[in-house]
């Protein structure tokens, strides 16, 4: 009933290169998210209570990965489900503030400590919403995007009824094809590994697209 289709980047440095461009480009604003989400990650649990500042540098350079997808440059309009303290959307939306990116968390406290961290940044293209995926208000247009926060097959689950078209997510390789089952969506998956990178924090983290078919 689905595709899938395992590729290992080939040009991974350049695309390393990359991503650490966009990253120096707005580092002053991103340092800023930074600090804001470790203040209130001692108010609001958003990461894990002991990860060091240079950790969250890390996820916040890693959330900046998705802008690599085709799917992500072809859309202007972004939906981050599951985006607890704002990875991947808000760096996401500070280095592209053309689009329009949505935070999704059932957690409300999560997204109110982040419209509060957007309200502080200035980053006036990036919104919140309460509440299950289940409840947004979801087109062919969006994009969804995810940093670990589901399995596969629980996310396609929740978007039964949507008229969604592609996802692209963060998540550890191995991890994809054990979360497909019960999927009875027909599916193109594209796993990018991203071990090339040449960091350790990246070692069995993949990128993931799936397209609707």
């Amino acid at each position: 009933m689905f595709h899938v289709e395992h590729r290992i980047l080939n040009s991974s440095f350049s695309k390393t290169e990359h991503t650490k461009a966009l990253y120096s480009e707005q580092e002053e604003v991103l340092l800023k998210y930074i600090d804001q989400l470790l203040w209130w990650n001692k108010r609001v649990n958003l990461v894990s209570r002991d990860v060091s500042r240079e950790t969250v540098r890390h996820h916040v350079e890693h959330s900046l990965v998705i802008s690599q997808s085709n799917l992500f440059q072809n859309s202007t309009k972004i939906i981050d489900a599951g985006a607890g303290g704002g990875l991947p959307g808000i760096p996401l939306g500070i280095v592209y503030p053309q689009k329009e990116i949505l935070l999704n968390d059932i957690v409300t406290k999560k997204m109110l400590a982040c419209k509060q961290m957007i309200l502080k940044l200035g980053v006036s293209n990036v919104s919140t919403l309460s509440g299950s995926v289940e409840e947004a208000d979801i087109s062919k247009e969006h994009l969804i995007i995810s940093k670990h926060a589901f399995k596969v097959n629980d996310l396609v689950a929740l978007l039964d009824g949507k008229n969604w078209q592609h996802i692209v997510l963060l998540k550890g390789e191995k991890k994809v094809l054990r979360e497909l089952q019960g999927i009875d969506v027909p599916l193109n998956i594209h796993v990018f590994s991203l071990e090339a990178f040449g960091n350790s924090f990246y070692d069995g983290k993949a990128l993931v697209e799936i397209t609707r078919i």
